[in-house]
């Protein structure tokens, strides 16, 4: 008979197992913590949890109570389930977003907070939760440690999921950085707004009133800006976290306080020698306050740096930036101001910080499908037909960048593709603002018997402040089609959108591009024809190789042979050249099933069909394509209209969709 002792520990070890098959409980993943902690469990959204990110200057001291610091830190979740609480000490006002939705203001509050009053859809979530502290009194006594933080509350089965480490930015500033004059200050200052907009967690080491020099009338972040809170005198400790970036405004204050500028210069210097001393990597930015105070005295600061050889320290010239109507009291900028100034600093911060613009042509959340010419790092080129972007985005605005006049259709969270026609510089695609919140985008140009109709030419993507791209989940399958003006789409009503190889893409939920050439032939003809067979290897129509290391193809359906009767190319070239092609398809997407689709027209299929079997491949097919197109689905006799293409695909996602399923 078993022991008590053994027994207990058989209950014991039952419940936990009972708790972290409910996900009551989560093991922190292998290689994400210390030593100390490896091993053990956690309740999902606990303190303990290790998938919880604290950004900012946290006191983690008391295991029961987390304290965040300074203005506006915050804590970052990904969960799954339906719903999220969150559980604070002291009473306080709190933000919180929910799947990059619109902030919720909890003014306030103390306990339990409910998050999601209305259920989640199941699934994946992510949610922010950040404090109002500093600009109004939300604590008995300000600065009192009112941002307290107890953890999470997610449903019964629900877990927490690890999260990508970011870059960070540090603020260090007065009240123009805390956010004050602004509806939800901090929240809405550049500093939090450049941090969103840039995807990187954001520190906001800032004061009103602050001065640059400690005096007896002004609290000087030369002396505080490494402290663990305001005011406080226990020093930070910088191996918590290192910044990769300090942006530094700081001055305005000084001036009203009587600090010389000799005095302000020499402050300034030792100030950036402390913050590279502490942040030994970073880019470090001094930022001529908006006021214009202590201008010279500051890029002289900088400059001394540079001359000490450190060449990473940067002036930030902010002089006409905003004007009268920015600024909420002449001298604090209103939300409109604070976005103009993370829109100036965007472009400067993040290329030291090796980070891409969010929706720029580099960016890669700006997913890419088909061919383009990427050799200019700030105009992407599409170039054979069916070639698109998609990205997925925050915010309520999206504003497509254009060189010169183009067409276009854009789709919006899955919508009607909506067609842009002779339409150039920046094109508002939501002239009609969407709701807070997570949305995508597809764009693709219009396309007209093999080239484009007008300057095929990406330039970007202009969001509104602090919102950003986001990356798109998983792996989809990629399906080419490779062919002539029917599979580009010519005479149906959306060309390229209403061709089949695009409609069986969207119904099987892939990825889907056209390599097509209206008027083109599989053999290179005497008398001119552009040959499928060897302009497919090409970028387009130049002489540059395409890089098939790109992507790689899942499927390739290949539909020749319509134009070169005419072109009077024999049974027997056809039938050699079609071979060749499939082998040398083959070698560039060695993984890919090949599918030869016997022409609608009933062209050189016995050709075909004996192309196929020549290979001796066994995932290349031919695909027996009679009776498919009946007279009505045609326009002239040879190019099908929209129920044409609609009838191809009925017939040809079945088999598509058996060759998708056998390769997940």
């Amino acid at each position: 008979m078993p022991s008590p002792l053994s027994q207990r520990f058989r209950a014991v070890l039952a419940a936990i197992l009972l708790a972290l098959t409910a996900g009551l409980l989560t093991t922190l993943p292998a290689g994400s913590a210390s030593a100390e902690t490896q091993g053990k469990t956690f309740r999902a959204g606990s303190l303990q949890d290790p998938n919880l990110r604290f950004v900012g200057r946290w006191d983690t001291s008391d295991p029961a109570t987390y304290v965040g610091n300074w203005e506006s830190p915050y804590v970052e979740a990904a969960f799954t389930g339906t719903t999220v609480k969150a559980t604070v000490r002291d009473t306080v006002t709190v933000y919180a977003s929910v799947d990059h939705g619109p902030i919720q203001t909890f003014d306030q509050v103390s306990g339990t907070i409910d998050l999601t009053p209305t259920p989640l859809a199941p699934g994946q979530h992510q949610v922010w939760f950040s404090y109002r502290t500093g600009e109004i009194p939300t604590c008995a006594t300000w600065p009192s440690p009112c941002a307290t933080f107890q953890g999470f509350t997610f449903d019964r089965g629900a877990k927490t999921l690890p999260q990508k480490d970011k870059k960070l930015i540090e603020f260090i500033g007065d009240s123009i950085t805390v956010g004050y004059g602004t509806e939800k200050t901090t929240v809405d200052s550049y500093s939090w707004l450049l941090g969103e907009k840039l995807g990187v967690d954001h520190t906001n080491i800032a004061r009103s009133g602050a001065c640059l020099t400690q005096l007896s009338n002004c609290f000087g972040l030369n002396e505080n800006w490494d402290r663990t809170t305001i005011g406080g005198t226990t020093d930070w400790d910088f191996t918590r976290y290192q910044a990769d970036a300090v942006v530094i405004n700081l001055g305005t204050n000084d001036a009203g306080r009587g600090v010389s500028a000799a005095d302000f210069q020499q402050n300034y210097t030792t100030l950036l020698e402390e913050a590279r001393a502490k942040y030994p990597g970073a880019q470090l930015f001094a930022f001529e306050n908006l006021r214009q105070r202590y201008p010279a005295e500051t890029e002289a600061a900088v400059q001394a740096r540079n001359d000490a050889g450190d060449a990473a320290v940067h002036f930030i010239d902010t002089a006409d930036w905003l004007t009268a109507e920015d600024y909420v009291d002449g001298g604090h900028p209103n939300e409109a101001g604070h976005a103009k100034i993370a829109d100036r600093l965007a472009p400067i911060v993040a290329p030291y910080l090796g980070i891409p613009l969010p929706g720029s042509p580099a960016d890669p959340d700006v997913r890419f499908t088909g061919r383009w010419d990427t050799s200019d790092p700030e105009a992407y080129v599409p170039t054979w037909a069916g070639s698109y972007f998609t990205t997925r985005f925050t915010g309520t605005s999206v504003t497509l960048n254009q060189r010169r006049t183009i067409d276009f259709w854009a789709s919006v969270d899955g919508g009607e593709d909506v067609y842009f026609s002779g339409v150039s510089g920046d094109v508002d695609i939501t002239p009609d603002p969407l709701s807070e919140g997570e949305h995508t985008l597809r764009v693709s140009y219009r396309n007209v018997a093999g080239s484009y109709k007008g300057d095929a030419v990406f330039q970007g993507l202009t969001l509104d402040s602090g919102a950003r791209t986001l990356a798109t989940p998983g792996r989809r399958p990629i399906l080419e089609f490779v062919g002539d003006s029917i599979t580009m789409g010519s005479t149906s009503s959306k060309t390229t959108l209403t061709s089949y190889g695009w409609l069986s893409g969207e119904k099987l939920g892939a990825r889907h591009t056209q390599i097509a050439w209206g008027g083109g032939c599989l053999v290179a003809a005497a008398d001119g024809c552009t040959g499928i067979s060897q302009r497919f290897f090409k970028t387009y129509d130049g002489t540059a190789d395409w890089d098939f290391g790109t992507y790689q193809a899942d499927v390739v359906v290949v539909n020749l042979g319509t134009n070169d009767l005419s072109h009077n190319v024999t049974p027997e070239e056809f039938q050699s050249v079609y071979t060749q092609f499939l082998k040398n398809i083959r070698a560039v997407y060695p993984r890919a099933d090949i599918l030869a689709l016997g022409t609608f027209s009933g062209r050189y299929l016995t050709e075909t069909q004996a192309a196929v079997a020549a290979t001796r491949d066994r995932r290349t097919s031919y695909v027996d394509t009679t009776g498919w197109l009946p007279a009505e689905g045609l326009t002239d006799k040879v190019h099908p209209n929209d129920l044409g293409h609609q009838l191809i695909t009925d017939r040809l996602t079945p088999i598509l969709g058996k060759i998708l399923q056998r390769r997940a």
